[in-house]
């Protein structure tokens, strides 16, 4: 069994629910549910956990993390940030603007020098949403 298995198989325990009701309540199947605990398969992709997490009734980006797409360290710095920083537009000299918006624009956006793709904005867009989900 690999870690993240027994880390579901764990979770799921604690929830006290069966490899069964947690396929009702994710949509995942049961015997890949199974597979993923017992070490059969891999990790699932982000959409999968996404429905895992769901039928657990936990925040996703748990799961994130514990899948390994999330650096542990990262997250763990993000939530002492979420916890520090403490602002309001109010106390903000500048206008607001919609990071929804600029991903979605034709406007150029450059990360460490490069254009990113349409691909690469909505990759990003789709992170920072389940991010903000939980």
């Amino acid at each position: 069994m690999n870690k993240f298995g027994e880390k579901l198989r764990q979770l799921r325990n604690e929830k006290k629910l069966t490899i069964r009701k947690l396929s009702e309540l994710s949509g995942v199947a049961h015997s890949y549910l199974s597979q993923v605990e017992n070490g059969k398969r891999g990790i699932p992709k982000v959409d999968t956990l996404e429905k895992i997490a769901a039928g657990l009734n936990i925040p996703s980006i748990d799961l994130l993390v514990q899948a390994g797409y999330i650096d542990p360290i990262d997250f763990i710095k993000i939530e002492n940030e979420k916890e520090d920083i403490e602002w309001s537009l109010a106390d903000q000299e500048q206008e607001p603007f919609s990071l929804d918006y600029l991903l979605e624009s034709n406007h150029p956006i450059f990360f460490q020098e490069r254009l990113l793709t349409k691909e690469e904005r909505a990759k990003i867009k789709s992170l920072i949403e389940i991010f903000l989900r939980d």
